[in-house]
């Protein structure tokens, strides 16, 4: 990263606070979830083995996630968002800003716009933009750059999940478990376990693998997670939005050397 992040006169050093304040809420919300789970009934669940293992799994099942936990969510997508919002406003001449001001935002296009009407739409959210470096960076950003995999791209994940979260809350978030396994745990007993909580299909010894390596060396945390991520299903939450945040701020870095 480039020395705009440190820098309080840096013309970005707006969307630099709305980084450190996404990164904020993540921390708080991390901190959030440990301590909802400190004080539920099972912090940590049983051997799968042990009679109280069902009545765990049940209880965390039903258990109802405070609804602060989106709230915090939805912040923190909302900060990222805006942070790409203001770039195109810098780059915007302030003619174009007096006139336009509704208008000017990041496009997001999971599909190339082809049709004049979609090429109207892209166009005008970056007609005040002259500089031709800017224009290259945001068009080689567009998530359908990236063909079938677009509705997975950072850009396009947090577009949908703000888009989302102003005509609803950001989607309900609830309880799962997070497996944790001992030092010392073999890593093909792990990657036994990887595969198939991926569906993955297991050899005989592999499963052998994956059930001792749950039995005996896996602790098993409740955790949060969002329903859908992009393609993805079942995402915990703090590192999916951990994730997304580094990747707004390496998209960042890309327009500031052009201040």
């Amino acid at each position: 990263m480039s020395l705009w992040f440190d820098d309080e006169n840096h013309p970005f050093y707006g969307i630099v606070e709305k980084l450190k304040r996404s990164d904020e809420n993540i921390g708080n919300l991390h901190n959030e979830i440990i301590a909802f789970f400190k004080g539920s009934k099972y912090p940590v669940l049983s051997n799968p083995d042990s009679k109280e293992w069902q009545e765990a799994v049940d209880y965390h099942r039903e258990l109802v996630i405070p609804k602060r936990f989106s709230v915090l969510s939805g912040e923190i997508i909302h900060h990222l968002r805006s942070c790409l919002d203001h770039i195109v406003w810098h780059f915007s001449s302030a003619h174009y800003r007096r006139g336009h001001a509704n208008a000017i935002e990041f496009p997001v296009f999971r599909k190339e716009p082809l049709t004049k009407k979609e090429l109207a739409r892209y166009e005008g959210k970056i007609k005040g933009i002259v500089n031709t470096s800017v224009l290259s960076l945001i068009g080689n950003l567009q998530p359908y750059k990236r063909g079938s995999d677009a509705e997975d791209d950072p850009v396009c994940i947090v577009h949908d999940m703000d888009r989302f979260d102003k005509h609803r809350e950001l989607a309900i978030v609830y309880s799962c478990a997070n497996l944790t396994f001992r030092a010392g745990t073999r890593w093909d007993s792990i990657r036994a376990v990887m595969k198939y909580r991926k569906g993955e299909t297991l050899t005989a010894t592999e499963v052998v693998m994956a059930q001792t390596a749950i039995k005996q060396d896996a602790e098993v945390f409740p955790q949060v997670s969002l329903p859908q991520v992009g393609k993805r299903k079942d995402q915990f939450v703090v590192p999916s939005l951990s994730q997304l945040h580094e990747a707004i701020v390496e998209r960042v870095d890309l327009f500031a050397s052009e201040v």
